[in-house]
Parts: C-alpha cells; structure tokens; sequence
C-alpha cells in the first residue's frame, strides 16, 4: 500500500518509534512496454531499476515484472525479480522483443523493517519520487499466500499505515507511472 505523506519529518520520527533503520537508496526506473506507450494499466511492462546506496555509486541492476491487482485499495502484485550484469545486452533484448522505454522515475527512499507481534515482518519506504512528492509504502512479503494471509496482510498493513501517522484519506490507488504519465500529457 502506498500513500501521500504530508510531513515527511514526523512521519520519519513515527516510523523510527518502532521500526528499524536500513538503508537509504536510491533507485533510478525505466520502464518498458510493448510499443513503448503507457495507455494501458493492464499492458505488459518490465521495469529496469539502478539501485544504489545514497552514500555510494555502485550498486546493481534489477529487472522487474509485476502481475498487479488490487484487493479494495491494497495492491497484489505477482513479482519477479532478477538481476542483469550487462543492462546494455538486456536492452537489447527488450528492444528486438518490440519492447521500447515508456516512461523513467527516480526516488530516493529511507527503508525501515519491524516484525509486528505475530512475527510478521513489515516493509516501510518513505521516499521522495521526484515531481510527485512524497509517500510512504507498506509492504508485507508472502509466499503462496491464500485469501486469509491477503486478509491479514492488507489489515496489518492498514494499522501499521494508521500507526505511522498517516490517514486512509491518504492512500493513493494509482501506479506511479500513471501519475507520472498523467503529469506529461498535454492538457
């Protein structure tokens, strides 16, 4: 789940109430689609992610591709995740595949984990993702999960987002690169 955050200053002092510091990154996106346009939420995209240390410039690159759905206003997603030595040869690729890039982000993101009392570990972002502002994501990772472990997630993941300070008013449903995309398009 992801929302606005209207103070990121205390937002970041809750979270760290309770959770535990472990990084700070940041993460430069391109994605890719078949023609290279982003119409279509339900269009096949692989998303390509230089992620590094703010402190230092190396790091790695990390292919994505999310099957996504939402259960009311949490997201699913179907992830894989791999990483590429050569990005220059994975373009390629994705090029002679009729892929082309559709749309690049940049965010820069404070990571904090903390197991709530059930021992369910607990994802916490807080970025900054360039013009849109920022927010805070919550994320709970699960294998194989049935209905009733979507259930418990999505509810802990609402108090958790109600713990950090944050409304429900708050949660934003959209995809950042259909509100990166919307920010683009001639009005």
């Amino acid at each position: 789940m992801k929302a606005h955050v209207a103070d990121p200053s205390e937002t970041e002092k809750l979270i760290r109430a309770f959770a535990s510091f472990r990084s700070e990154t940041v993460k430069k996106d391109c994605y890719w689609t078949a023609g290279g346009g982003m119409e279509h939420t339900k269009q096949l995209k692989v998303r390509i992610r230089e992620e590094s240390a703010v402190d230092d410039s190396a790091g790695q690159t990390v292919v994505t591709y999310k099957r996504k759905e939402f259960a009311g206003n949490v997201e699913v997603n179907d992830e894989k995740e791999f990483t590429v030595d050569n990005r220059a040869d994975f373009e390629a690729l994705l090029g002679d595949l009729g892929f082309a890039p559709a749309i690049s982000k940049e965010k820069q993101t404070k990571t904090f984990d903390w197991t709530a009392v059930d021992g369910t570990a607990v994802g916490i972002e807080l970025s900054v993702v360039g013009a849109l502002g920022w927010f805070i994501e919550i994320e709970i990772l699960a294998d194989s999960p049935d209905s009733a472990k979507i259930a418990h997630a999505r509810d802990l993941v609402r108090s958790t987002l109600t713990r950090c300070g944050i409304p429900e008013s708050a949660i934003e449903t959209r995809f950042y690169t259909d509100m990166l995309a919307e920010l683009t398009q001639p009005r």
